[in-house]
């Protein structure tokens, strides 16, 4: 009787501790359940925050698809820029190398003419050798005479022409005398001129105060009158034996000529000088013809700048 209430208990007690054992079993494993899905709670994404970030992904993609392409669309203007700017490259080169070989073969021209003048001046000396004292007084003139000659043109530089005017002293007043046909043929009365002067810089703008352009009946004159006129070369009425031709440096035209030894385009408008060294006349066309200078003074005679 002893030994069975033994067994039993300690069967009861085993099963108590068996009983207490799968209960923590199963409390535990409840446990790990709960806090396996609170850990999770953190790191599975929601549906909306997904879509969001599909969103986000998508507009990416297509706003570095969008760069791309301008990038690429730059790259190809900038090579076509490169090509053009290669092209103007070759076409300036080219452009500079006509301008220079240009400047060269005006250089030439120059150094011709100017030797051409040289030959003129040193003809009329040649010529005067034998007559010394005529001679003497050409040289001793010749660049008092040629600091009153002009280079004239219309102020508009880019329409008309280039010609030759000279300077006078008349009634203790200076004027600018020219061909007419050099004013009539740059808008006559309607225009505006500037004039310089030999071994000067300096462009003047005198009034013009009368011109006729009638050059085929040696009818043919300009006269100009300003204040900023300094000087000028006499006038007289005697013809001479020989008479002469001065240029101006500018145009690079005889510096000094006989007249009638030749002629050319922009002498037109020169003083015609005597051997006196006086102007007598305005050359307006080839050989030994010229307009009186007569005819530009009785314009300034007759002008309002003389009353």
């Amino acid at each position: 009787m002893k030994r069975k209430r033994t067994f039993l208990y300690s069967f009861s007690f085993t099963k108590k501790i068996f009983f207490i054992m799968l209960f923590s079993a199963v409390v535990f494993l409840a446990c790990c359940i709960f806090l396996s899905c609170s850990i999770l709670d953190d790191y599975v994404v929601k549906k909306e925050d997904y879509d969001a970030l599909h969103q986000n992904y998508t507009k990416t993609s297509e706003d570095l698809n969008n760069s791309e392409l301008k990038l690429q669309q730059e790259v190809e203007k900038n090579r076509e820029l490169n090509e053009i700017i290669t092209e103007n490259d070759e076409e300036i080169n080219k452009y500079l190398d006509e301008i220079s070989g240009q400047k060269k073969e005006i250089e030439s021209l120059k150094d011709e003419l100017s030797a051409k003048s040289i030959k003129n001046l040193e003809g009329v000396i040649e010529g005067l050798q034998k007559e010394p004292e005529k001679l003497r007084k050409l040289l001793d003139n010749i660049n008092g005479l040629l600091k009153f000659v002009y280079t004239g043109s219309s102020a508009n530089e880019e329409k008309g022409y280039t010609f030759t005017a000279f300077s006078i002293e008349h009634n203790g007043k200076y004027y600018i005398i020219t061909a007419g046909h050099c004013i009539s043929d740059n808008y006559g009365s309607d225009g505006l001129f500037k004039f310089k002067a030999n071994f000067s810089d300096e462009w003047i703008q005198p009034v013009l105060i009368d011109y006729k352009p009638e050059f085929w009946i040696l009818n043919d004159y300009a006269v100009f009158y300003g204040d900023d006129i300094y000087g000028g070369l006499k006038t007289g009425t005697l013809k001479t034996e020989e008479n002469y031709l001065g240029g101006s440096l500018d145009k690079g035209l005889s510096v000094f000529r006989n007249l009638g030894d030749s002629s050319k385009k922009g002498e037109s408008g020169s003083p015609v000088i005597n051997e006196e060294m006086e102007v007598i006349g305005i050359y307006v066309k080839y050989g030994y013809e010229f307009s009186s200078i007569q005819l530009a003074l009785d314009a300034i005679g007759a002008s309002k700048i003389n009353q």
